[in-house]
């Protein structure tokens, strides 16, 4: 076992505490995509890690578990949205939407390019290249998304639940964190940065024992509301809910 194999296999467990925890205060059902994700982590982590890189089962698997991942990382970003917006069901569906559409429309803008310009193999092996590439394009559009709601919620103070606001924040910087790291193995020569592979696993894996450690039993709640701290807040609060009905009365319509 290499360093990344034991550093990945060590990111694999802090998941794993993460994935015990929500099962143990019992909010698997509230965060469902969370521990979809968790799981097939776990999954994807012991698998690839135990496996030796050059043999057949490896490959295999790895062309098998990465659209899953990618499946897995859109539904968390986009479930996790959905609870932070439960007050706004308009700008919610717009949020899941965008989510699911950003990551598809990178995907197939990725491999339609690949297909376009690029003549060559990667490693001899041209199936390769495209789950590369495509991986870069769906973590950099979930980045994208993550950036642009960071920026969305900041001008507006939620009152969410603890579980809520450490699952969005954990979750936005792994996503981030992960979407440097593939950004930093494109511009590799042979499209994989080691330096950068392990510090982003070794963040992550801190990520997760945070986000455990923070992780509370929490009952249902209602929709979260926002807090008008000062006088200017009333009017952007106004535009909000303007623009949560329209986007619900486009939704219907």
């Amino acid at each position: 076992m290499d360093l990344i194999q034991g550093i990945s296999l060590a990111t694999t467990a802090a998941a794993t505490v993460l994935l015990v925890r929500i099962l143990l205060v019992r909010q698997q059902t509230r965060f469902a995509a969370l521990t979809f994700y968790l799981a097939q982590h776990l999954i994807w982590g012991i698998s690839l890690t135990l496996l030796p890189r050059t043999g057949p089962w490896y490959a295999l698997l790895y062309k098998i578990l990465t659209p899953v991942e990618w499946v897995a990382a859109t539904w968390c970003v986009a479930h996790l949205l959905g609870k932070g917006f439960a007050a706004y069901p308009g700008i919610r569906t717009m949020s899941r939407w965008a989510t699911w559409g950003a990551s598809l429309i990178a995907v197939c803008f990725a491999l339609l390019l690949v297909g376009y310009f690029w003549q060559g193999d990667y490693l001899g092996r041209r199936t390769l290249l495209y789950l590369l590439v495509a991986d870069r394009s769906v973590l950099l559009s979930l980045a994208l998304v993550v950036i642009l709601t960071v920026i969305f919620f900041s001008r507006y103070p939620f009152r969410l639940q603890s579980n809520t606001w450490a699952s969005l924040i954990a979750f936005s910087a792994i996503v981030l964190s992960m979407a440097v790291a593939r950004l930093f193995d494109s511009l590799a020569p042979a499209m994989a940065a080691l330096p950068a592979d392990l510090t982003q696993l070794g963040f992550e894996a801190g990520c997760y024992l945070v986000w455990a450690g923070n992780f509370r039993r929490e009952e249902a709640q209602g929709p979260p509301h926002v807090i008008i701290t000062y006088a200017g807040e009333h009017e952007l609060l106004r535009q909000l809910q303007a623009m949560d009905g329209i986007l619900h009365r486009a939704g219907r319509g």
